[in-house]
């Protein structure tokens, strides 16, 4: 019996959709710094309420005063200086939308649901009743969430066209459009040491220029880059299968894949398969239908 042996380690297959969640906390930035454009923009979120503060988050749940806290929750976009704004911007781009190219929409809105609120929780429990009034404001631990997640999925570097045509209808192979992201994204670590640099700086400039605001708490940044992590690498592990079954499994799916993409239909691309890798027809089609609404994976 043949058995198809992985070429290397596997990836996840980008998806070309428009990044939906990306662009809403790109939106979000922007909306939050127009509203606090008309005053000094620390005293908006002081006035407001829109910055969050370790005492009054606890005091708003221990009262059930869930408007207040969602009010709190604008601090996920705030920004106190146009340089952060952009930061900020260009950190979600350059993660978020890679991300949600790999997990999907409906996946990374939960992770940046989880991020928007859970290190909060942490933050309100260290710094609560210790007499602090420092008032939190910007998107550090969303973004923190999205670097977890892209350390465990990063950029795969671009490989070389074949002039083979990928579909029978074509006699050559047309020229792919590339993503405005990959010349960006080369380097995957060079941008996760920027933003690490780059939030320490607004962590260290907020006790000069902004007197009781801060950008980043350390325990809170941790829990965010954690969840990010762990729920990529969970959504990767769910997409490889165990560690026995996956070198034979990505074959199985890569050789189904590459036969849906010549428009054999979905019957006889498994009949294909099973004959072509010498497996039995119910144990692929198992391992395609269990496939069904994972992460796609490929081998390199």
């Amino acid at each position: 019996m043949n058995q198809p042996t992985p070429q290397g380690r596997a990836q996840i297959e980008s998806a070309s959709g428009f990044p939906l969640i990306t662009v809403s906390l790109l939106m979000g930035l922007m909306l939050v710094y127009y509203m606090s454009s008309t005053t000094a923009n620390d005293r908006f979120f002081e006035m407001t309420g829109h910055g969050f503060r370790a005492d009054d988050a606890v005091l708003a749940f221990q009262t059930s005063n869930w408007g207040k806290l969602f009010n709190m929750m604008y601090a996920n976009f705030a920004s106190l200086h146009y340089v952060q704004l952009f930061f900020s911007a260009y950190f979600i781009w350059v993660f978020g939308g890679h991300i949600e190219g790999k997990m999907g929409p409906a996946r990374l809105g939960l992770l940046v649901l989880l991020g928007l609120t859970v290190p909060w929780v942490a933050v309100a429990l260290l710094h609560s009743g210790k007499g602090s009034s420092t008032i939190f404001v910007g998107p550090v631990f969303v973004i923190s969430s999205l670097v977890g997640a892209y350390l465990v999925l990063p950029p795969e570097k671009q490989r070389l066209k074949s002039w083979m045509p990928k579909n029978r209808h074509q006699i050559f192979d047309t020229e792919e459009k590339k993503d405005v992201r990959d010349h960006y994204i080369k380097n995957p670590m060079i941008f996760v040491g920027v933003f690490v640099f780059v939030e320490l700086a607004f962590h260290f400039a907020c006790s000069m220029l902004f007197p009781g605001y801060d950008t980043l708490d350390f325990v809170g940044a941790a829990i965010a880059f954690g969840m990010g992590y762990g729920m990529a690498y969970a959504l990767l592990s769910s997409a490889t299968g165990n560690v026995q079954d996956a070198p034979m499994k990505l074959g199985v799916l890569h050789h189904y894949r590459k036969l849906i993409a010549i428009d054999v239909p979905h019957e006889q691309a498994l009949m294909g398969t099973s004959k072509a890798l010498g497996l039995p027809y119910e144990q692929v089609r198992d391992w395609v239908n269990k496939d069904k609404g994972k992460m796609k994976i490929r081998n390199l």
